[in-house]
């Protein structure tokens, strides 16, 4: 089994974290290698927002099922399902006159778009999380932030195309992990 299988069969949720820091370097690696996921037609129809505000990780605590060990974590990334960037990309590029011109229909975002939103931003969690695993960084994802979806909208103050699809904490895990049992999965 190569590294990168080890870091994989080996990854385990963490919810505790020491009271360290994480270095600029290791936070831009982490957001570095989500932003090297694949994504659909290259179009990056995915945000990352870094929440480094402790008044907003307390809150989160609360609109996200009560979670403690959010407001705890040195690193709290959440990933967004952008199709905003597209619309304005398009927009300042003229494309609805180009469209026009060339009596093509323009059309707007719409659900496939936002799938394909979804996707990306899960995909580019995964390299986040898989990144930070491989340096010695536990992480959690936190799923509630798509159940409070219009209290993080606004919380956030996110455009009309941009919608919150997962929420990862990060630390160091307070404890020593090596000997954990991994809990079973189904079979294949």
């Amino acid at each position: 089994m190569n590294d990168v299988m080890k870091v994989i069969d080996n990854r385990c949720t963490i919810r505790a974290y020491k009271q360290k820091v994480l270095s600029q370097v290791e936070v831009n690696l982490i957001i570095h290698s989500a932003m090297r996921a694949p994504t659909a037609g290259n179009m990056m129809f995915y945000s990352i927002l870094e929440v480094k505000d402790q008044k907003m990780k307390d809150r989160l605590v609360k609109t996200c099922d009560n979670q403690p060990h959010i407001a705890k974590a040195p690193l709290v990334l959440i990933f967004l399902a952008d199709m905003q960037r597209w619309y304005d990309y398009y927009t300042l590029s003229n494309v609805p006159e180009m469209c026009a011109e060339k009596k093509i229909e323009y059309r707007t975002p719409d659900e496939s778009d936002l799938l394909l939103a979804c996707c990306d931003a899960l995909i580019a969690a995964q390299n986040a999380v898989i990144a930070a695993e491989s340096i010695g960084i536990g992480s959690c994802y936190i799923g509630d932030i798509i159940e409070n979806i219009e209290i993080h909208r606004e919380m956030f103050d996110l455009p009309v195309w941009v919608f919150p699809i997962t929420m990862l904490c990060f630390g160091y895990p307070k404890q020593d992990i090596s000997k954990r049992i991994l809990i079973k999965r189904f079979p294949r």
